[in-house]
């Protein structure tokens, strides 16, 4: 199926300066679940082009964080707090991730970059996706793969209470991924923006209610 490249939500996003018209999506889901608040501390994992990264540096504000990582660099430079490195997910760890907070946070690494001091963020992010092949299946399966090392993070880095965003390519493993989210979550739910486009597969997880931390994952977990 052709779509317009150059459609209403591209406009929109050229004008408001925003680097990619994903940043709808996000934005609808903040605004039907009020997510995003003054203060908060956001993980944006899969972040190039920087759309997410400046919408999210304007909603947590100066006193919030937004971290994001990319296999690519990002477009944009956000507002303050907000920062971006370029990482791989599958080598990203807990203990790495918790280090760029605290250097990020107070301008200077951690004492101890390998023990730096425990910090919970509010919600991981997570827009990313594989490179595409055309074969149904596997792109489907390589999406759930991708959101479980974003979940792998998100169980360790999510304070209880916070929340969860992926985004997928529906399928035949998006219901089983869907339960082992509930593991974590009190709630979690499939939506699909309108700025998703006509045709596509692709839909939101929002996990909401992180339950009880069971501890930093290791870092060499990967796929459950």
């Amino acid at each position: 199926m052709t779509y317009n490249a150059k459609d209403r939500f591209y406009k929109q996003a050229k004008q408001d300066r925003y680097a990619a018209r994903s940043v709808y999506k996000l934005e609808e889901l903040d605004h039907r679940y009020g997510l995003f608040k003054r203060g908060q501390q956001i993980v944006d994992l899969g972040c190039a082009p920087g759309s997410w990264l400046q919408f999210l540096a304007e909603k947590v504000g100066k006193k919030g964080l937004v971290l994001g990582y990319d296999i690519a660099p990002a477009q944009v430079t956000p507002a303050p707090p907000a920062t971006w490195k370029v990482a791989d997910v599958y080598e990203l760890t807990p203990t790495a991730v918790l280090t760029d907070l605290y250097t990020l946070r107070h301008g200077e690494p951690p004492p101890d970059p390998e023990a730096p001091p425990p910090m919970k963020v509010d919600a991981v992010v997570s827009d990313m996706a594989p490179k595409l092949t055309g074969i149904r299946d596997a792109d489907q399966a390589r999406s759930v793969e991708l959101q479980s090392e974003a979940l792998r993070l998100a169980e360790a880095l999510v304070k209880p209470g916070g929340f969860f965003v992926a985004k997928l390519f529906q399928g035949r493993d998006t219901d089983e991924f869907v339960k082992r989210v509930k593991d974590f979550y009190k709630e979690a739910k499939l939506l699909k923006p309108e700025a998703t486009r006509e045709g596509s597969r692709e839909v939101f997880l929002l996990a909401r209610g992180k339950r009880a931390a069971k501890g930093l994952a290791s870092p060499t977990e990967r796929r459950r």
